[in-house]
């Protein structure tokens, strides 16, 4: 398949993981990337993979907690794709604490990250986006955000608020051709992933409901479910999101 051919796509945390791999499939049916993370070294690896297929590639590092410096790299990612029709956003951070224990900073960094993360990117994007007849935001949310997910109150609260944002999106910009949805991923085999500890004396019995049955997936599932919804296969979805959990919350 090339669905992407001709396209111009956005993609941030795709230095590693999810991201890396979306941007491979992205590159592998024909899309132009502009990549975005604040990991430089693992954005170059990247740049390798998706640049054996032949597609226009660059890089633009970024901390999505930085106002201005994401809208500096948006602009640069536009200037050089001249263009954005499509954004991938899958920057993110997990945390795991007691949430009695948990600080107001520890918060308030899962929340700037995730949350104010999307919406810095998502505003910085718009005004390339609503220029094109059709255009696409995908968002990363998590199982978190409609689960039951112990010790991870301020990641559930994060994620939630990005599927909460995304739909609020699609109903604004609806009539002037922009499709904004959410993949909701849980049991994904990611370096963030094992970002998940549970606190000391935390009793793994109250997360089997979040665990997927069978194995956990591959990146590369993930992109996949990233890749429908940012094509025109998708094109009656719109304001919603996609579970790709391998059943855990069936």
């Amino acid at each position: 398949m090339k669905r992407f051919e001709g396209k111009k796509v956005v993609i941030t945390g795709a230095a590693q993981g999810i991201g890396q791999a979306t941007a491979q499939r992205i590159a592998e049916e024909g899309g132009d990337v502009a990549l975005l993370d604040v990991n430089e070294a693992g954005l170059a690896a990247t740049q390798k993979l998706v640049e054996a297929h032949g597609v226009g590639c660059s890089l633009h590092p970024c901390n999505v907690r930085d106002t201005a410096g994401v809208h500096a790299a948006v602009e640069a990612a536009a200037e050089a794709l001249g263009g954005v029709d499509t954004l991938l956003h899958i920057a993110g951070v997990l945390r795991t604490y007691n949430t009695h224990e948990m600080t107001y900073e520890q918060w308030d960094e899962v929340i700037d990250i995730n949350l104010n993360g999307t919406y810095r990117v998502n505003h910085a994007a718009l005004p390339h986006l609503l220029k094109n007849r059709f255009s696409v935001i995908v968002n990363m949310a998590s199982t978190a955000a409609i689960g039951s997910h112990p010790w991870m109150s301020a990641y559930a609260a994060s994620k939630g608020g990005v599927i909460s944002f995304t739909r609020s999106l699609y109903i604004e910009y609806v009539k002037q051709g922009l499709r904004a949805n959410c993949v909701v991923a849980g049991g994904i085999a990611t370096t963030l992933h094992q970002q998940f500890k549970p606190p000391t004396g935390g009793d793994m019995d109250l997360v089997r409901g979040a665990m997927p049955y069978g194995s956990f997936a591959k990146p590369k599932h993930a992109a996949s479910v990233f890749a429908f919804l940012a094509s025109d296969d998708a094109r009656f979805i719109n304001g919603t999101e996609v579970r790709a959990d391998g059943g855990a919350l069936s």
